[in-house]
């Protein structure tokens, strides 16, 4: 008298309880084995279509910088930029491929990454590839976001401060930064973001998506892309 109806006089559970209690459990192992699959095949294909994307934007930028280089001044490795007479546009070239518009890719040399970053940000947009979400490189204000596959932003977290991150736009214009900060935020963290004070800010969802991994980055070097040589010239 007085013991629980799913307790048995000798203590144990009924037979039956047990055997859905390890079915349950079952479930929930192979639930959480499916949701690890799935997120893996993501993260492959996201690598994949960035990947292939890469390919077209460098193709366009090499392309672009050889028709049309840009009026800013070049610079010799090593040395100072040259000034430039004519100041580049502040609002960033833009090309559409395969109906999604471009701005250029960038590179984490430190985590052997380079991807091609889009135009606008959406959550479908950033399943395919980092999204510019504020700012311009020609105004010192970029922010890029990112999905924290691993094949996208998901190592920011293992990256120093003095590590290089480079942008180059579709002009073929190269900017190079040096990591200064890396922190945690919070969503609500959104003007901490955009308004920054620094040139280059990286940023992707934690595990879970409660806070953001945040990176920011001056701008320590810009070349542009030299004039193309005409017939005489060569």
């Amino acid at each position: 008298a007085g013991r629980s109806c799913w307790v048995r006089r000798n203590g144990k559970m009924p037979k039956k309880t047990g055997i859905a209690m390890l079915a349950v459990g079952a479930v929930l192992i192979l639930s959480a084995l499916l949701l690890l699959l799935y997120n893996r095949y993501e993260d492959t294909k996201a690598g994949q279509e960035a990947e292939s994307l890469l390919a077209n934007v460098e193709a366009v930028i090499d392309a672009q910088a050889t028709r049309e280089p840009t009026p800013a001044g070049t610079e010799i490795p090593g040395t100072m930029p040259t000034p430039s007479a004519t100041p580049l546009d502040p609002e960033m070239p833009v090309v559409e491929l395969d109906g999604y518009e471009y701005v250029g890719y960038v590179e984490i040399p430190a985590l052997e990454l380079k991807l091609p970053v889009m135009s606008e940000w959406d959550y479908n947009r950033l399943k395919i590839a980092p999204c510019r979400q504020f700012g311009s490189s020609r105004t010192d204000d970029l922010v890029i976001a990112a999905h924290n596959y691993q094949n996208h932003f998901g190592r920011l977290k293992d990256l120093q401060t003095g590590n290089a991150v480079i942008f180059t736009d579709m002009e073929g214009v190269i900017n190079t930064y040096s990591i200064e900060r890396i922190e945690t935020l919070n969503p609500s963290e959104v003007d901490a973001v955009q308004n920054s004070g620094y040139d280059l800010v990286l940023y992707t969802c934690t595990k879970g998506g409660r806070t953001r991994v945040t990176v920011f980055c001056n701008r320590i070097k810009i070349i542009s892309p030299s004039p193309a040589p005409t017939q005489m010239e060569k």
